[in-house]
């Protein structure tokens, strides 16, 4: 086994409590994508509206926007194992209530709603420390390939989850794709408590948690590298990232597909991730920058185009894969800037508002739904690729004349 975490995608795998922790996380975020799956085609049966659908996105990400810079907060300021055996086990606790209530035919839209936003603020929580953790168990030369491993079985993890939710709603019933999500809890946090971590050492001379938040929006206004990371995220997220919630009109309206089909489509972003986070993983030398960034973003844009106008099933799935790729890559690269450039002690609060461009799903959900119904998910796909293509050649026009700036000041005489 020792000679496999010599293969270079695997080389973090040999530290004993990074293993532990993908290991968990892999079955946990297999039932969250399972869950998604079922929440997605619960909520289009119901309701037949992109409008609704777009509603339950915004709930669901409402909360990074609210509660992100206070999740940052609590990652920097609490042991980070406790406050995700805690975040866990509350999400685990949302999935029993749900599949009950599905089970027993007594679930409503508003309920929906109020389950998503509950889970939205668990995530967005878990996430910052989980993420926040990842940098304290690998040395800070392996971040990359950590990240890109962590990346890979987060989306791994999207192809598993929705390929098993399609089979499930199609053989079994959508409501066991609830409990089965609440039994995954158990595998990461289990592997939570065999971790052997330093006992956590409290900060001395605390300030308060107002403070702490905005020290870290101040770090991060002053750094200009680590502030156009962001902003470029944020863009993504207003009008890239929300796409996935639509998903189940084209696979109805236009591609004709059952539910089975449709976790299959579903799959496809998560195939391609994978490949994303592989291939990152394994790379030897790669400068994390803001040309990679977005030349990723771009990628990006243009594969979500090719999928809006595509009415066969084979093309579609590969124009997906194709955005996962694309989407990962941007995201891991953006992770791993961040987290090989920030202070440890700052680490959560800055991770907390990179990760708040979640929140903005909410918005680019309901702009999306509402475009849908006026001018079609096929046209809102194409102005959704052009805003982000717009975004990521300004961003780079930019950089490029920052960088020309720099040598002519470097030229003697200058």
């Amino acid at each position: 086994m020792q000679n496999l975490w010599t293969i270079r995608p695997l080389r973090t795998l040999r530290h004993r409590n990074f293993r532990l922790l993908l290991e968990g996380a892999l079955i946990s975020s297999s039932g969250d994508f399972m869950q998604n799956v079922a929440q997605s085609w619960l909520v289009w049966d119901l309701t037949r509206s992109p409008f609704a659908i777009g509603v339950v996105a915004f709930f669901d990400s409402m909360p990074r926007l609210l509660v992100g810079a206070f999740g940052g907060a609590i990652a920097d300021r609490f042991d980070r194992r406790r406050v995700l055996l805690i975040t866990q086990t509350l999400a685990m606790i949302q999935a029993v209530i749900y599949w009950l209530a599905v089970w027993f035919g007594v679930i409503a839209f508003w309920q929906i709603v109020v389950f998503s936003f509950f889970l939205g603020i668990v995530n967005t929580i878990n996430q910052t420390a989980r993420q926040s953790l990842v940098n304290s168990l690998v040395p800070k030369d392996e971040l990359l390939n950590a990240i890109g491993l962590q990346s890979s079985v987060f989306n791994f993890s999207k192809i598993l989850g929705p390929s098993v939710g399609g089979v499930i709603i199609g053989f079994i019933g959508i409501a066991d794709c609830f409990l089965v999500n609440a039994l995954s809890f158990l595998a990461l946090i289990y592997n939570l408590y065999l971790m052997e971590l330093p006992a956590w050492e409290k900060r001395a001379a605390e300030q308060s948690i107002w403070a702490d938040i905005k020290e870290g929006f101040t770090y991060v206004r002053g750094s200009r590298r680590i502030f156009h990371i962001i902003s470029i995220s944020y863009v993504m997220a207003m009008f890239g990232a929300p796409y996935n919630r639509f998903v189940p009109i084209f696979a109805t309206n236009i591609l004709h597909l059952g539910p089975t089909g449709f976790g299959i489509l579903m799959s496809a972003p998560g195939f391609g991730a994978t490949l994303a986070a592989l291939f990152l993983a394994s790379v030897s030398k790669m400068r994390v920058g803001l040309r990679w960034i977005c030349a990723f973003v771009l990628g990006f844009a243009f594969s979500l185009a090719l999928f809006a106008f595509s009415h066969s099933f084979v093309l579609s799935f590969v124009f997906l894969a194709m955005v996962g790729f694309c989407q990962i890559g941007e995201r891991a690269l953006s992770n791993t800037a961040i987290q090989m450039e920030t202070p440890s002690n700052l680490l959560g609060r800055v991770l907390s508002l990179f990760f708040m461009d979640r929140g903005l799903w909410s918005l680019g959900s309901v702009f999306m739904g509402t475009a849908a119904s006026a001018i079609g998910i096929s046209w809102t796909f194409a102005v959704c690729s052009g805003v982000c293509t717009l975004a990521a050649s300004g961003l780079l026009a930019v950089n490029a004349r920052r960088r020309a700036r720099a040598a002519i000041q470097e030229l003697p005489g200058s």
